[in-house]
C-alpha cells in the first residue's frame, strides 16, 4: 500500500511517501500554501505523481486527548480530499513532533525540515501499529 503522511498546517504542509513494500517513509517538499484549495491542488497532484492509495493526517489533539483549533483545521483538509474520492486515515500526532528526540519514531530535525520530519515520524507510526 502506498500513502501520503501529511503533518498539516495553516501555511506550511509536511509530506512524507510511504511504500509499505519498502517500509521506509521519504520526506517530500514542505507544501506552502495560503488556502485550503492550494493544499488540497498540491496534495492531489502527489496522490496522482506517486499513485498513493490512502492518505494519513496527523490529527493535534491536545495533552488531553481532546480536539483543538488545530485538529478543526486537519480535519477540514482531510474533508477536502475526501470529497475528491481519496481515502483518508486520522492519526494521533502528539508525540511525533521532530523536537522529542527522545521519541521513537521522532526524527532529528537536522536532517529534514521540521514539517517533512513531522510527516516521516507519522509514516513511521503507521508501519509500527
Amino acid at each position: 500500500m502506498r500513502y501520503l503522511a501529511l503533518d498539516i498546517g495553516t501555511r506550511r504542509t509536511g509530506v512524507a511517501f510511504l511504500d509499505t513494500a519498502t517500509g521506509i517513509p521519504l520526506p517530500l517538499d514542505t507544501v506552502h500554501h495560503s488556502t485550503d484549495d492550494e493544499l488540497t491542488v498540491a496534495v492531489m497532484e502527489i496522490i496522482r505523481l506517486r499513485n498513493v492509495g490512502k492518505v494519513l493526517i496527523g490529527l493535534p489533539l491536545l495533552p488531553s486527548g481532546k480536539e483543538g483549533s488545530q485538529a478543526a483545521v486537519s480535519r477540514r483538509a482531510g474533508n477536502l480530499l475526501s470529497s475528491h474520492g481519496i481515502e483518508v486515515e486520522y492519526m494521533d500526532e502528539r508525540y511525533t513532533s521532530p523536537r522529542r528526540l527522545g521519541h521513537k519514531y521522532a526524527i532529528p530535525v537536522k536532517k529534514f525540515d521540521g514539517d517533512a520530519a513531522a510527516a516521516c515520524a507519522l509514516a513511521s507510526l503507521k508501519l509500527h501499529h
